[in-house]
């Protein structure tokens, strides 16, 4: 290798070195904000807390449904019917995906609706 290959390889190498931190660190702040944002969630009935990231779950277009008359959600691989009273009115995903915010034993805490506000 010539002087001029391992100064150019240096180079490459501190600069992905630099792009790899960036990215680590703009996941960090945006996973954080992600479980903010979850933390946020109030039961509408009660106040309390809807739990966290870790019992909350968005939902893709495949695992919620309006069906006769009221909404589904697949929580751990089965529909559960969601309660009325769980239904967060005034909150919308970021993104316009369904929430569902369940104990292991399928009991709802919480549910956003899809879709965005307009």
């Amino acid at each position: 290798m010539t002087w001029r290959t391992t100064a150019i390889a240096l180079a490459l190498a501190a600069f992905l070195g630099i792009v790899w931190a960036l990215t680590t660190a703009a996941r960090g702040q945006e996973h954080q904000s992600r479980a903010d944002w979850f933390k946020s969630l109030r039961q509408p009935n009660t106040g309390y807390s809807c739990c966290d990231i870790s019992d909350c779950k968005v939902l893709q277009a495949g695992d919620v449904d309006w069906q006769d008359g009221g909404w589904k959600a697949n929580v751990d691989g089965e529909w559960t019917s969601i309660p009325e009273e769980k239904i967060l009115t005034d909150k919308m995903h970021p993104e316009g995906l369904g929430v569902v915010c369940a104990s292991p034993t399928r009991r709802i805490y919480c549910f956003i609706k899809p879709g965005f506000s307009g």
